[in-house]
């Protein structure tokens, strides 16, 4: 049985879903790949990969540990572009230069496990403007953050350049596809999106 961890924030948690369980991204990777596979979410609503933004995907760590997956796959990004206003009070944008220098320090404590993982690096899936119902506040908040995930999206391929490790690309493939996501929200894909999402992991785990 191959064990396959999905780590991320409330897109690989499943939120604004009627059933996360059946169709979070993990949940239907889970189909795809079948039953010589477990899948796992360590998906955490609100997740940062920067160690000073909270919550922090680093206090998921030991329980990613405690897991010892054969396949990690990671996405974060997308609340660390928050704050400098946005967000709320969330501070996590002030913090950015710090976000390589931590996803390399995380990559080498999971490089660490006994069961040698082979990791897997997202670049998040992208914040679709198109979408219907979107409020003038949210509009403006994801015109500032858009611009941001693309900064940390060039971060992420240097880190899966440097430590030479797999990459997924999440955020092309659904740009300006507001079908894939929930109206009134632009950031969290909708069922059909999180479809997409499990179908471009599962492309990239059977490559490898």
């Amino acid at each position: 049985m191959t064990k396959v961890v999905c780590v991320g924030d409330s897109i690989t948690y499943g939120a604004r879903l009627d059933d996360r369980d059946r169709y979070s991204y993990p949940a239907q990777l889970q189909l795809l790949l079948g039953e010589n596979y477990a899948v796992e979410n360590f998906g955490v609503g609100g997740a940062t990969l920067i160690r000073k933004g909270k919550p922090t995907v680093w206090n998921e760590l030991r329980k990613i540990k405690e897991a010892n997956p054969d396949i990690i796959v990671i996405s974060l990004g997308t609340n660390d572009t928050c704050g400098m206003g946005t967000c709320g009070d969330r501070k996590c944008w002030e913090y950015k230069d710090e976000y390589e220098a931590d996803y390399l320090d995380f990559i080498d404590e999971l490089s660490k496990l006994t069961s040698k993982p082979q990791i897997f690096l997202c670049a998040p899936s992208p914040m679709v403007l198109e979408t219907p119902g979107l409020k003038r506040e949210r509009i403006e908040g994801l015109i500032t953050r858009k611009p941001r995930l693309q900064e940390l999206i060039g971060m992420i391929k240097d880190v899966v350049k440097e430590k030479n490790i797999k990459f997924i690309d999440l955020n092309i493939p659904l740009a300006r596809k507001p079908e894939l996501f929930t109206e009134e929200d632009g950031v969290h894909p909708n069922r059909a999106g999180y479809k997409v999402i499990a179908e471009l992991v599962f492309a990239a785990l059977k490559k490898n």
